[in-house]
């Protein structure tokens, strides 16, 4: 009786974890659309896709062009001077939460990728994006100690994750270490 209990409970428990399901075929031509989108630089249109294929398929390079969609995506309407202050600072903060949600992303795609393959040649450029991301997400230092590693493993990135550095640093206030940077790079 206990078995039988066992088994409906877990049954219940299944469907209530995946209450979609998908068939082979389906997955194969929804993981085609993702690519193709993704691709063709449909990022807006992308991201749902996306995140329905990972919501069936834990892929790391599938949560990086969900994560890059997020970043770059240009459907997001920017604040205006004629807006109404609410609605200005309403999109502010939409903005803001989606490049959050592309920095936590990053993260634990970085994070992942360093534990796992430490050597791996793509670190630098998802160490730049995370910064990016957490750049426009407005945590300036968490962005600056980013874009430092990233300089550090890239000989490429560094004049550019450099004056990234420079600028952040010049915003804070912190003029010497802003000039510091400056002349660090190639693109004065």
């Amino acid at each position: 009786m206990a078995k039988i209990y066992i088994y409906i409970f877990s049954l219940l428990a299944a469907t209530a974890v995946f209450p979609d399901a998908i068939s082979k075929k389906e997955l194969a031509t929804l993981r085609q659309t993702c690519i193709e989108l993704y691709e063709q630089k449909n990022y807006p249109e992308s991201i749902k896709p996306l995140e329905k294929y990972l919501s069936f398929r834990n892929e790391i390079k599938f949560k990086i062009y969900l994560a890059k969609a997020i970043l770059f995506r240009k459907d997001l309407q920017e604040p205006k001077q004629e807006d109404e202050i609410f609605l200005r600072e309403e999109r502010i903060q939409t903005i803001i939460k989606n490049y959050n949600r592309a920095a936590k992303i990053f993260s634990e795609v970085v994070l992942y990728t360093e534990r796992v393959t430490p050597k791996d040649k793509s670190l630098a450029n998802l160490y730049f994006l995370w910064a990016l991301s957490e750049q426009f997400s407005e945590d300036k230092e968490k962005a600056i100690s980013l874009y430092k590693k990233s300089a550090a493993l890239s000989i490429e990135l560094r004049p550019v994750a450099n004056y990234n550095v420079a600028t952040l640093y010049e915003d804070l206030g912190q003029i010497r270490d802003s000039e510091v940077y400056f002349n660090k790079t190639d693109l004065k």
